[in-house]
């Protein structure tokens, strides 16, 4: 990667993160949807492990490409199509917030059934 902030590598580093976060969210999404679909099957926590673990590193790449976004300087003298690139990362920003609630429901809703069912399981033992 070049250090230069206005060379061609430093460019495709900038939209190489944004892919990566791109992907990332999107992998998210999908271990989100699929712990939706498995809500009482034991394998559900794994699904949240692996979206919380995409939700990461989303939040890596997208931290990635905000600073090296600052380091071409202020968006009002950043040429075009670059200009609307801190845009499009805070709009991406925002899906990565909503996913992490999203994410956080779904293991708030897993832990409560596991609770329950734990529970469950504990009294019928004792009865």
């Amino acid at each position: 990667m070049s250090a230069d902030p206005g060379g061609a590598g430093y460019l495709d580093a900038i939209f190489a993160a944004i892919r990566g976060g791109a992907s990332q969210l999107a992998a998210m999404k999908t271990w989100l949807s699929s712990a939706e679909r498995a809500a009482s099957l034991p394998w559900r926590f794994q699904f949240l492990g692996a979206a919380r673990a995409a939700h990461r590193r989303a939040g890596a790449f997208l931290d990635e490409t905000e600073e090296r976004l600052r380091r071409l300087g202020p968006a009002d003298q950043v040429p075009a199509p670059l200009d609307q690139l801190p845009r499009n990362v805070a709009a991406m920003r925002a899906d990565l917030r909503d996913g992490e609630q999203h994410l956080h429901r779904l293991e708030t809703e897993a832990t409560s059934r596991e609770q329950a069912r734990s529970g469950a399981g504990r009294r019928a033992r004792s009865s």
